[in-house]
């Protein structure tokens, strides 16, 4: 996986698109920019992620005071 660019609005919706060059990114904040006066559009660079894969099964065990349906 490669680092990529956002485009975000605090007060819009969430990012859809992914920018592959941080010049294509600056390129849509400002298109968005003009279309949205007075509104901010930060260009946001992803360079690290954090994740967990943890998979795990557990039985739970059958409660004894309760009937079965």
């Amino acid at each position: 996986m490669y680092e990529f660019w956002l485009v975000w609005n605090p007060h819009g919706n969430n990012p859809k698109c992914r920018h592959d060059m941080a010049e294509t990114a600056a390129a849509e904040a400002e298109r968005l920019a003009r279309e949205h006066p007075g509104q901010r559009f930060y260009i946001v660079h992803a360079v690290e992620y954090r994740e967990v894969d943890v998979l795990r099964k557990v039985v739970l065990e059958k409660n004894p005071n309760i009937p079965p349906f």
